[in-house]
C-alpha cells in the first residue's frame, strides 16, 4: 500500500518570484514531494538533486535555494513523516477523557499510522537516518515534532501513573518499555515476512493488551527494576527468605 505526504499538496508555482514566502513554501513542498516519490521508487539512492531537478523540470542548482544537500531533503521528509504522526496521536488521544482510554488510543494511533503508511516506516525506521550513528545527537530540525511525540507519550504515561496512584518514579521506564514493544511488533510486521503469521489482527490486538497490562505492571512495581533501584520490585537476591 503507498502512502503521499499528506501535507505536500501544494502546487509547484509556475515561477518563483525572490522574495515571495508563498512561492518559496510551495516550492519547498514540490520538493519534498517529488523526493517522497523517488524514493518509492528507488529508495534513498533515488533521491539525488539531479533526480528532483529533472522530476520538477527545473534546473538543479536553483534547488539549492531552498535545501542545501540531499540530507537536508532527507531529513525534511522524515520531519513531514514524525509531524503526521504526531497529529494523528493527538487527535486520537485527544477524543478520550479517561486515561485508560487514552493509553489506548495512543497505542492504537501509533501503530495505525505506520501500517497505513508503509513507504514511510520503509523510509523512517529501515533506512540510514539522520542520525544514523546511534551516538549522534538528532537533527535540530527533526527534534521539534519528534519530541513531542515522546511528551505526549509521557504524558499519557503520567496520567496513568496518577490514576493508578503509583508515583511518577517509573514514568520513564513504562514509557520507553511501551516504545520497544510497539517497535517490535512493527519490526515483525513489515521486516520478517518469512514468518508464516496467521492473524495480524489477532496479534495486534493481543500485543496491545499486553502492552497496556506491562504498561501498568511497570508503573506498579511489578516489573522491571527502577533506575534507582538496581535489585528491582523484590530486593536483593535471597531477600525473601
Amino acid at each position: 500500500m503507498s502512502s503521499a505526504p499528506s501535507t505536500l499538496s501544494a502546487s509547484l508555482p509556475t515561477r518563483v518570484r525572490r522574495g515571495n514566502a508563498q512561492d518559496h513554501r510551495q516550492l519547498r513542498a514540490a520538493i519534498v514531494s517529488a523526493a517522497f516519490d523517488l524514493f518509492k521508487q528507488g529508495g534513498t539512492e533515488a533521491i539525488t538533486m539531479q533526480a528532483l531537478a529533472a522530476a520538477l523540470g527545473r534546473s538543479a542548482m536553483s534547488l539549492y535555494r531552498y535545501f542545501d544537500s540531499k540530507t537536508a531533503v532527507l531529513q525534511e521528509l522524515w520531519r513531514v513523516a514524525y509531524f503526521e504522526c504526531l497529529q494523528e496521536m493527538r487527535a486520537r488521544v485527544e477524543q478520550h477523557e479517561t486515561p485508560d482510554e487514552r493509553h489506548r488510543a495512543l497505542l492504537d494511533a501509533f501503530l495505525g499510522f505506520w501500517e497505513s503508511r508503509p513507504d514511510y516506516y520503509q523510509l523512517v525506521y529501515r533506512t540510514p537516518g539522520p542520525n544514523a550513528v546511534i551516538e549522534q545527537p538528532m537533527p535540530q530540525a527533526l527534534m521539534p515534532s519528534y519530541g513531542d511525540i515522546i511528551s505526549l507519550a509521557t504524558q499519557v504515561t503520567r496520567e496513568l501513573a496518577d490514576e493508578l496512584g503509583t508515583g511518577h518514579e517509573r514514568i520513564v521506564l513504562a514509557t520507553e518499555m511501551r516504545l520497544a514493544f510497539l517497535m517490535g511488533y512493527l519490526q515483525s510486521r513489515f521486516a520478517n515476512p518469512r514468518y508464516p503469521w496467521q492473524d495480524f489482527r489477532a496479534l495486534r490486538h493481543t500485543c496491545i493488551e499486553a502492552i497496556v497490562a506491562g504498561v501498568v505492571s511497570c508503573l506498579e512495581g511489578r516489573l522491571g527494576a527502577a533506575p534507582s533501584d538496581p535489585a528491582g520490585p523484590a530486593g536483593p537476591r535471597g531477600s525473601r527468605d
